[in-house]
């Protein structure tokens, strides 16, 4: 039938005009690929229809449609921290840092226990898994010792040209909370809070949506945003994209966590800035 109508449209193109259909002799409509008495194609569909461009989904809709959790959860984390900002600001002042810290963790602790309840799923697998077994886990540790040094040199440099000395905060802190507190509050509970949260969850849920890389991009930003530090973004995005880099390639949230919890201890015992 296909071949009929090939030849039946090129002989009435050759012809000039639209014609007679060939099986009955009826006068054919231009516009209609077939005969209208008899229904017999003289055409191909697409001689008559016009070229429809379907444009593929942006970043964006994809996310929407296959993780629609994102940025509900994003959204979600960042109102806590906002608030729980006010709040504290108001009750304590600006500088009591321990009391800060103390419902910062707590509020943010209660919020991923809630997202982590209820997407247990998304979670399990990556629980299950041990992680420490690939080489990614190794060499991302064996990368801390660099990102350290960066750390410490970027901070420094930045305070010098700015003129400006660091805020005491971590001997305040310690003086309030101890130091096993302060590694509790600083150390362990970030780096099991904000591991589950953006590399569990946001992470995990963005590489079901768009490509990993991009996905593991997007996750570092949302997690420096998160951070409201303008001087650190470019330091934190760096610890955002050795965390999901090594988070990906394990398939386990152990050695990021590992990874996260090393780094915020040498910050805090070593260097001393926040």
């Amino acid at each position: 039938m296909d071949e009929l109508a090939k030849s039946t449209g090129a002989a009435i193109q050759r012809a000039g005009g639209a014609g007679s259909c060939s099986y009955c002799g009826a006068q054919l409509v231009p516009g209609y690929y077939f005969c209208l008495s008899c229904a017999t194609p003289y055409q191909t569909v697409e001689s008559v229809l016009p070229a429809v461009y379907v444009a593929p989904p942006t970043e964006d809709e994809l996310i929407r449609r296959r993780a629609p959790h994102a940025w509900p959860l994003f959204w979600a984390y960042l109102g806590v921290v906002v608030a729980v900002a006010f709040i504290c600001y108001f009750a304590f002042g600006p500088k009591q840092y321990a009391w800060n810290m103390i419902f910062a963790s707590a509020a943010l602790f209660v919020t991923t226990c809630i997202f982590g309840a209820i997407h247990w799923a998304s979670l399990v697998v990556q629980f299950k898994r041990f992680g420490f077994l690939h080489p990614a886990a190794w060499i991302g540790l064996a990368a801390l010792a660099g990102l350290l040094v960066v750390n410490y040199g970027y901070h420094e440099l930045l305070l010098r040209s700015l003129g400006v000395e660091g805020l005491d905060v971590i001997s305040e802190m310690r003086e309030s909370l101890g130091c096993g507190g302060l590694i509790f509050l600083i150390c362990l509970m970030p780096a099991v809070v904000e591991e589950i949260a953006f590399r569990g969850l946001l992470q995990h849920w963005l590489q079901v949506a768009i490509k990993p890389m991009r996905a593991i991009i997007l996750a570092s930003a949302l997690f420096t945003a998160m951070h409201f530090s303008i001087i650190s973004a470019p330091y934190l995005f760096a610890v955002g994209m050795l965390l999901g880099i090594v988070k990906w390639k394990t398939g386990s949230l152990y050695p990021s966590m590992l990874i996260h919890f090393l780094h915020n201890l040498a910050v805090v015992e070593l260097f001393q800035i926040m």
